[in-house]
């Protein structure tokens, strides 16, 4: 199961179960169970109690039970987990995140994880960092040299995960942000490196759970460089393998909706293939009857019958004035 939830932040493991008996739980502890510390026999209880708290995005409590694993702790394995979800607390509770804290924890994890568990996502999140701390501009890919001190780019930064964690899914994920970053940066060189970066990389890792997210991603990058088949043939090799993983994984099926009317909107506007992007369409008004992208959907496909039969016309004017002309 993938460690990783949306907007970057890790999954602690132990995180299956249902979270109904911990809310029940919470109704009989004390009424001062936001004061003082977490009430936990072992250090593995105290870890999964945080990390229902932390899904809820109870993140004082959280805090109290990942520091109480921690305390708790009988080995090695136990007191990094709970560092490195302490360090997640910091890193993603809202609205007050403290990431100089988490930072701090985050390199604990790093320099203290022989084992190498959780030191790859440790050294994730600070490069993510960096990515969110640069406001109204991309973030740099490159190193610079600001007051003698040379500070280093997402390419450095995204690329030590790379080289030191490779094989593990934390380097899989350094890699596609990278390559989001180079996309995003809307230079056509730029944009051409991280496009190649992408075709290679779908070819070696066929059966990486991120395949869907990178097929994605690389029709982004199609559609900047105008590429119009290649962006649907990676919308929809994305769309495919999404709905095998989640088969294969026993996980309800993604909505595909978006992605129905983006290779809809790219056939008919981008290679002007009427037909394909009718079946497209077709597939999001069956599929998601009530999205709101329909109506628009409906309305395209009105523009394209329009379009044909005042074509039609032309033609058939066109050649009953030669035939007109030739008698």
């Amino acid at each position: 199961m993938s460690n990783t939830i949306l907007g970057g932040a890790r999954r602690p493991p132990g995180g299956g179960k249902a979270v109904l008996w911990v809310v029940l739980l919470a109704g009989l502890m004390c009424h001062g169970c936001g004061r003082g510390r977490a009430s936990a026999e072992t250090s593995d209880a105290a870890f999964e109690m945080g990390w229902n708290y932390y899904r809820l995005t109870e993140f004082n409590l959280a805090q109290k039970y990942f520091e109480a694993s921690e305390r708790l702790a009988t080995n090695e394995t136990q007191r990094i987990r709970a560092l490195s979800a302490l360090a997640d607390v910091w890193n993603y509770r809202g609205p007050n995140p403290d990431r100089k804290k988490a930072a701090r924890l985050y390199e604990r994890v790093i320099a203290e994880d022989t084992a190498k568990a959780w030191a790859p996502w440790a050294a994730l999140a600070l490069a993510r960092q960096v990515q969110w701390t640069a406001i109204n501009e991309f973030p740099k890919l490159e190193d610079e040299v600001k007051d003698g001190e040379t500070v280093e780019g997402m390419e450095t930064l995204y690329g030590r995960v790379m080289r030191d964690y490779p094989g593990t899914q934390a380097a899989e994920e350094a890699f596609l942000y990278l390559q989001t970053l180079r996309i995003a940066q809307l230079d056509d060189e730029v944009l051409a490196v991280g496009v190649a970066a992408l075709e290679e990389w779908v070819e070696a890792n066929p059966n990486s759970p991120l395949l869907s997210r990178a097929y994605a991603m690389l029709g982004q990058g199609y559609h900047l460089q105008r590429e119009g088949l290649k962006y649907i043939g990676a919308l929809a090799r994305s769309a495919e393998i999404a709905k095998i993983q989640g088969q294969n994984e026993n996980i309800p099926q993604a909505d595909q909706s978006e992605t129905y009317f983006k290779m809809g909107t790219a056939a008919q506007f981008d290679a002007g293939d009427f037909d394909m992007a009718r079946r497209f369409y077709a597939m999001l008004i069956e599929e998601a009857p009530t999205d709101q992208r329909v109506f628009i959907a409906e309305q395209h496909m009105d523009q394209m019958d329009a379009y044909e039969a005042a074509l039609r016309e032309e033609l058939r004017g066109a050649a009953n004035h030669g035939n007109g002309e030739g008698q």
